[in-house]
C-alpha cells in the first residue's frame, strides 16, 4: 500500500464509521444474522485474557458480542484512523461489559503493542490493506495465544462488483483484495498449521436504496459522476428483479502460536 493509498483510507475511507455502517446494513438486513455469535463461538476466547482487534473499524464486534464472550477480557482496539478509534471506544464503553479497554490510533504494519503481549489477536476483515499482513500479527501474540484472520473468499459478492463494472467500466475498479486462500497461504508460511471455518450466506436485497448506500460507500464512487452511474445501474437491475441476491463466503483462518 502506498502512502497515498494509506492517507486515502485514514482521511477519507475511515475516517468516519459512515461508510462502513452503509456497507454493514445489506448484512444486517439481508444475510442469516447470526455473523457474530458464530465468530465469537469460532474463536473460543479464553476468560481474563488479553485481546487486541487490529483494525477495528467502529467496535462491531464488541457491540454485537453475545452473551458467551467473557466480560473480563482486556480489550485493545486499534486503528489507523482516529475517527475509528473514538466511535469503537464509545461503542465498548456504551456496552458496558469491559472495564480493562485501551483504544489506540496505530498502524497495523507497525502495531504500538509490545512483543507477545497477547494473547489473542483478531484482524477482523482488514488485511487487505497491508503489504506483509501477518508478521505484526505473530510479533505481538503470545506464545500458545491465538491469531484469528477473517477474509472474504474469492468470488465472494461477485454481483456487486458486476454492477460496479457495469456502471463505471472494468478499469474502474478496485484490484481483486487478499482473498482468503491468499491469506490462508501467508499465514501457513508464518506458523505451519491453520484451521479454516466458513461462514457462508446469501444477501437477498429488496430495497434499491440500501444497495445503492453500499456502493456509493466504496472508493470507487468517489470519483466525478460515478454516484449518478451506480444509481442508474441500481435502477436497471431492480427493474427486472423484485430481489438482488449477493453471494458471500468468509472464512475464519485460526493460528495457534
Amino acid at each position: 500500500m502506498t502512502d497515498h493509498e494509506a492517507r486515502y483510507l485514514r482521511e477519507v475511507q475511515y475516517r468516519f464509521p459512515d461508510r462502513l455502517a452503509a456497507r454493514a446494513i445489506l448484512h444486517r438486513r439481508y444475510g442469516r444474522g447470526d455473523w457474530f455469535t458464530w465468530l465469537a463461538e469460532a474463536i473460543a476466547f479464553t476468560p481474563g485474557s488479553v485481546v487486541a482487534d487490529v483494525g477495528c473499524g467502529a467496535g462491531a464486534f464488541w457491540q454485537q458480542a453475545p452473551a458467551g464472550v467473557p466480560d473480563d477480557l482486556a480489550l485493545r482496539l486499534i486503528d489507523n484512523s482516529p475517527g475509528m478509534v473514538a466511535a469503537a471506544e464509545a461503542a465498548v464503553h456504551a456496552a458496558g461489559r469491559w472495564r480493562d479497554v485501551a483504544a489506540i490510533v496505530g498502524d497495523a504494519a507497525a502495531l504500538p503493542l509490545a512483543d507477545r503481549s497477547v494473547d489473542t489477536t483478531l484482524a477482523i476483515h482488514m488485511l487487505y490493506h497491508l503489504r506483509d499482513p501477518v508478521a505484526e500479527l505473530a510479533r505481538v501474540t503470545r506464545p500458545g495465544g491465538t491469531v484469528a484472520v477473517v477474509l472474504n473468499r474469492s468470488g465472494t459478492m461477485a454481483e456487486l462488483s458486476g454492477l460496479v463494472e457495469a456502471a463505471l467500466g472494468r478499469r474502474a475498479a478496485r484490484p481483486a483484495p487478499l482473498s482468503s486462500e491468499q491469506g490462508l497461504a501467508l499465514m501457513q508460511a508464518r506458523f505451519g498449521t491453520v484451521e479454516v471455518r466458513r461462514f457462508d450466506d446469501t444477501l437477498r436485497v429488496t430495497d434499491p436504496v440500501d444497495l445503492l448506500g453500499y456502493l456509493t460507500s466504496l472508493p470507487e464512487a468517489d470519483a466525478p459522476g460515478a454516484a449518478a452511474k451506480l444509481a442508474a445501474a441500481v435502477d436497471s437491475a431492480f427493474r427486472v428483479t423484485d430481489v438482488f441476491a449477493v453471494t458471500k463466503a468468509s472464512e475464519l483462518l485460526i493460528a495457534r502460536r
